[in-house]
This record gives structure tokens, sequence and C-alpha cells, in this order.
């Protein structure tokens, strides 16, 4: 016993300090994302003020994340877990920012030209959705650790769609949601590789991560033609 202790107490160590690190991965994508988009010209402070809201709603989200993984890695679980209930309400507002600013932004047309009403409408709207069940997952697994941190980085990971796309258009390609997701799947599989490299084996909730950013790329193309959906994303676009 007094062999195993020490050797499973450096491999919680190892893996607080992995997620600790893919918490400033993330942060940093999302920075140099909407920083180069800026400096591109393709985006500006001069936006409606729902556009804000929308913006510092899921980047108080990353920097949350970020909190909570240092907050683990010093151990410091007792005000990570009081922290743990402001994450569920601020990811209930994230849910309903989405949900509702979406469809303005598109009523508006300020949209991006490159993805028509249904498209951006489903990418944007499934998104949210697939974010909320992951977080739900990762919070109703709070108490068993191993599952909660996996899902719960699952659900930021979803979040950076929207950094990765401004990405990915950058770089000239076409923006898709296959695409997109493609990208996103990258960091759950860096993940995948930490966790066989620590512990020697894949834990299955990546399994349940990797497949809601799969169910998110196919959801997204069937919802964009859908004809009631379609039908929708047109007459609020006018």
């Amino acid at each position: 016993m007094a062999t195993v202790a020490p050797s499973s107490a450096s491999a919680e160590q190892r893996e607080r300090t992995f997620f600790l690190a893919m918490a400033w991965l993330i942060a940093v994508t999302v920075v140099a994302a909407f920083s180069l988009f800026r400096v591109a010209g393709l985006s500006s402070f001069a936006s409606p003020w729902w556009v804000h809201v929308h913006a510092v709603t899921f980047m108080t989200w990353i920097g949350f994340y970020l909190v909570q993984n240092t907050l683990i890695w010093r151990g410091d679980t007792a005000r990570h877990r009081k922290l743990g209930y402001f994450g569920a309400f601020w990811a209930g507002w994230m849910v309903l920012v989405g949900l509702v600013l979406t469809p303005v932004t598109l009523a508006v047309m300020r949209s991006p030209p490159f993805f028509t009403p249904p498209y951006f409408l489903a990418l944007d709207w499934v998104n949210v959705v697939v974010f909320a069940g992951l977080f739900a997952a990762a919070f109703a697994n709070r108490r068993r650790t191993d599952w909660h941190r996996r899902l719960m980085l699952c659900a930021t990971i979803c979040v950076i769609a929207p950094a990765l796309g401004r990405l990915i258009v950058l770089s000239g390609k076409p923006m898709t949601a296959a695409l997109n997701v493609g990208v996103l799947l990258l960091y759950v599989i860096l993940a995948m590789l930490a966790d066989w490299r620590i512990r020697g084996r894949v834990h299955p909730a990546y399994a349940w991560g990797f497949g809601a950013l799969v169910a998110f790329a196919a959801g997204t193309e069937l919802l964009a033609r859908f004809p009631p959906f379609v039908a929708l994303a047109d007459r609020i676009a006018g």
C-alpha cells in the first residue's frame, strides 16, 4: 500500500496540471481568434449592445473555467465547489443568451455572409443545446470527479466552436459544422491521449464528449435542411 498511494497522488496532480493546461489552451485559442478577427477588420467594437452581451457572457465562462481549474490545481476544492453553483447559474444564462440573441442577430441581418440563415441558426442553436447537455451531465456527476472534470472539459470545448470557426475563416477554408467540429475533436483527442499517458487508459467520459460533438455536426446539417426549420429561419431573417 505504501508504494501505491504516492503513485496515485502523483497521477492525480499530473491530471490536475493537464486540465489547467487545457484551460489555458482554450483561453488562448479564444483570445487569439477574436483578436485576429478584429485585426483583419472582420469585426468591430462598434456593435449593438446585444452583441457585447453575447461576447461577455461566453468569455466569462472561459474565465470561470480557468479559475475553477486553477483552484483544483492548488487543492482548494472547497472554493471550487462553492463557485460551482455560480457556474450552474451562468450556464443557464448562456443557454438563454444563445437561444434568444442568435435570432435577434439574424433578424437585423448581422449574421456572417458565408452562412445561409437556416445554417447560421442551426449552428448556434445546436451548439448551445449540446453544451447544455454536456454541462448538465458534468454537474450531475460533480461528486464523481473523474467524470465531472472530463465532461466539463468537453462542454467548454463545445463553447469555443465560434472562436475556432473564426480561425477557419481566416485560414481561407469554407466554414462548415463538420470542419468546425473536426477541429474541436482535436482538443478531445489531446485529452484522451493525456488520459492514456497518465492513467494508462482512456476514460469513458470522453466517448460521451466525442459523441456529443459528432452529434453537434450531424444535428446542424440535418436541422439546417429540415423544411419547417428553414422556413422559420427565413421568416426571422425577413
